[in-house]
């Protein structure tokens, strides 16, 4: 990827096609935690849960209120901006079944679109962080102290795609 840049009132950037598939994937593994929101699936004892929707109240039952009253509008709000990434990420792939290859592609926002990107990036990172830096036990069967360090580096990397977006807005 390369770093974004003013674009208009928005920025653009270039990125592989891997790297752009790679976020439009994570950005829908998202969306299913926010849609577990809306439809009452989703973990109340999962840490990533927990980090996306804190308790607004420290009282339990005021907590539970604002959840029921809140997080279903929450979630919608979050859905939305997410689902813009990963639209202008599925539009700027090759169509299935088209030759890819390593062209990069050109990722462009406008404003509403950066604040967006902006939101959504913060919360694949706050998700990939969370689960990196769960304790051994708690993580999926086979993963490897490899595995860790990679999702580590895609932390690394979207901090890097957040970054350059903030400082291109400016």
């Amino acid at each position: 990827m390369k770093a974004w840049r003013r674009d208009g009132d928005g920025a653009a950037c270039a990125m592989l096609p891997e790297e752009a598939d790679m976020l439009a994937n994570l950005g829908r593994q998202v969306l299913g935690l926010h849609r577990a929101v809306i439809d009452h699936r989703a973990a109340a004892d999962d840490p990533v849960m927990g980090r996306l929707y804190p308790s607004a109240y420290a009282a339990d039952e005021d907590a539970a209120e604002f959840r029921r009253l809140a997080s279903s509008d929450i979630a919608a709000d979050r859905i939305r901006t997410m689902a813009r990434m990963v639209a202008d990420l599925e539009s700027a792939l090759p169509a299935e079944g088209d030759e890819a290859d390593d062209a990069e592609l050109l990722i462009a926002v406008d404003a509403e679109g950066a604040d967006a990107w902006l939101r959504s990036l913060g919360e694949v990172r706050l998700v990939l962080h969370v689960r990196t830096g769960q304790d051994r036990a708690e993580l999926t069967p086979g993963v490897t102290d490899e595995d860790i360090a990679q999702l580590r580096d895609v932390v690394d990397w979207l901090g890097f795609a957040q970054g350059t977006l903030l400082e291109a807005l400016e």
